[in-house]
C-alpha cells in the first residue's frame, strides 16, 4: 500500500510539471513542439508574446535570446525586477520584422509557426494594415485558407507566419521603452538608492491633475508624504510607472477623500490621461 502511494504521488507530480506551461527547456529557450501565440499591445503598441521561464533559464538569457535588454524586460514586466522564477511569464516584443510569412525549405525544423490572438473589436484590416504592417492580407489569407473576414471574433487564433529558432538578433528589436519612462529614468533611479531596505506606504485611489506648475518636471502634491520626498505612481490603464517630486500639500479645494495624489501636466502626458480623475497605485516612505 505504501509502495502504491508513493507511485501515485509520483505520478501526480509528473502531472503537474507537465502542466506548467515553460516555453523552452534548459538548454533551449524556444523550441519547435512550443506554441508561439502573439497578441497586439494596444497600450504600448508592440506585438507580445508570453514566454513563461523555464526552469534552467535566466531572465538574462530570455533577454538575450529575444534581442532585448533587461530594462527593456523590466519595462514590460515591472513585478520581473523584483524575482522570478520557473513558471513566471515574461512579456516579450516581438518584431515584426522577425515574422515570415513562409520557412526556409531547406531548413523547417529551425522555425516554429506563429498564431495571433485577435483582440475585442480588431478585424482582419486592422490585423494586417496596421499590427502587422503588411501591403496587403494574401499572407493571412494562404496562411488560413478557410479565413472568412465576416465571421471574426476575439480571441480567434490566426496563422501568421514562421519565427527562427535561434532568436531575434538585437538590431531588429526597436524602442521598446516608453519615451516618458526613459524620460524619467534619473528619477527612477534615485528612487531606488533612497528606498533600499525602507518600508513602503502603500495607497490606492484616484488621482488628480492640475494645469499649473513646470510642464518639463515631474511634481505632485500629497496629503501625507514629506515635502521633496519621492513618490512611485502606477498607472494599471497605461502599465506604466512613473516617479515624482512631492511639492506640496494638496489643496483644500480638492475635497474628494478619495483623491490621494494631485498629478502635475508632464505626468498627465506621461499617462496619456483623458479623465479628469484616474485610478493609480502610489507608494511613498
Amino acid at each position: 500500500m505504501k509502495r502504491f502511494i508513493t507511485l501515485l504521488f509520483f505520478v501526480f507530480l509528473c502531472v503537474g510539471l507537465q502542466a506548467q506551461p515553460f516555453t523552452g527547456d534548459s538548454l533551449y529557450y524556444l523550441r519547435p513542439i512550443d506554441t508561439m501565440e502573439v497578441y497586439n499591445d494596444v497600450a504600448s503598441g508592440q506585438i507580445l508574446f508570453d514566454h513563461y521561464i523555464a526552469p534552467g533559464q535566466t531572465l538574462y538569457g530570455v533577454t538575450k535570446f529575444y534581442g532585448l535588454s533587461l530594462d527593456d524586460i523590466y519595462h514590460l514586466n515591472p513585478k520581473l525586477r523584483a524575482k522570478y522564477e520557473p513558471g513566471d511569464k515574461a512579456r516579450i516584443a516581438i518584431p515584426r520584422q522577425a515574422i515570415r510569412a513562409v520557412p526556409a525549405p531547406d531548413s523547417l525544423a529551425w522555425f516554429v509557426p506563429v498564431y495571433y490572438r485577435m483582440g475585442k473589436g480588431e478585424t482582419l484590416f486592422g490585423l494586417y494594415k496596421r499590427t502587422l504592417q503588411l501591403p496587403n492580407d494574401e499572407q493571412l489569407r494562404a496562411l488560413n485558407p478557410e479565413l472568412n473576414p465576416e465571421r471574426m471574433s476575439a480571441n480567434q487564433v490566426l496563422a501568421i507566419g514562421y519565427m527562427k529558432l535561434d532568436g531575434i538578433p538585437k538590431e531588429l528589436q526597436g524602442e521598446i521603452e516608453d519615451p516618458y519612462v526613459r524620460r524619467n529614468r534619473g528619477l527612477r533611479e534615485l528612487w531606488r538608492v533612497r528606498t533600499e531596505g525602507k518600508k513602503m506606504i502603500s495607497q490606492n485611489g484616484k488621482a488628480a491633475w492640475t494645469k499649473k506648475g513646470d510642464p518639463n518636471k515631474w511634481m505632485v502634491l500629497h496629503r501625507t508624504a514629506p515635502i521633496n520626498s519621492l513618490i512611485e505612481i502606477e498607472d494599471p490603464r497605461s502599465r506604466k510607472t512613473i516617479y515624482a517630486r512631492v511639492m506640496a500639500r494638496i489643496p483644500d479645494q480638492v475635497t474628494d477623500p478619495n483623491v490621494i495624489v494631485v498629478v502635475s501636466p508632464l505626468l498627465v502626458k506621461a499617462f496619456g490621461v483623458r479623465d479628469r480623475h484616474f485610478y493609480v497605485r502610489t507608494r511613498h516612505f
